[in-house]
């Protein structure tokens, strides 16, 4: 974690709430789960347990959390990769450099759509205490990204990152960099 990003999740996790940690509120248990999301975990799942026996979730819904994208009722579901095989398992749930973390959001029809999926070498998700409320997420991808602002002919290795802070906004991702 560089010391930018350190420093800005120090300042963010006094101020507000960060719910990605525990297993989601509304899904008591994993066929509750959508359909596309399920599916998603199961193979996670099947990798950590392929990986190690005793690579199971600590509950059966650890890593996946309702949320709301709007602040309007539209229901979204946010998955972390990382919490979904207790803990980060280079080969199964994640890379040697980072985890994947997904939202998918449930339109109008009730049909559910991925909508985020980036692979993260850190994160923080900030959610409303109240009404799980997407605030934003500090969130550092690889360095060479487009949306890194990378330095023109420079290479960076697959370790390197840079720290972003994406907000949702009108269906929107939107993505900066913290200055």
């Amino acid at each position: 974690m560089t010391g930018k990003f350190r420093r800005l999740a120090s300042t963010v996790v006094g101020l507000l709430f960060l719910g990605t940690q525990a297993g989601a509120e509304d899904f008591a248990r994993l066929r509750d789960v959508p359909a596309p999301v399920r599916q998603h975990v199961q193979s996670v799942l099947r990798s950590c347990l392929e990986y190690d026996r005793k690579a199971g979730p600590a509950m059966e819904t650890s890593g996946i959390q309702a949320i709301d994208l709007t602040g309007k009722g539209r229901r979204a579901i946010l998955v972390d990769n990382v919490h979904l095989c207790r803990g980060h398992m280079a080969g199964a749930n994640c890379s040697n450099r980072g985890c994947d973390l997904r939202i998918w959001e449930q339109h109008p029809d009730g049909t559910w759509k991925l909508t985020f999926n980036e692979h993260a070498h850190d994160k923080f998700v900030s959610l409303d205490r109240d009404t799980n409320k997407f605030q934003f997420m500090a969130i550092s991808i690889y360095a060479g990204d487009p949306r890194c602002e990378p330095d023109q002919g420079r290479d960076y290795t697959s370790g390197q990152s840079c720290d972003l802070l994406v907000t949702y906004e009108k269906g929107r991702w939107h993505w900066r960099r913290p200055r």
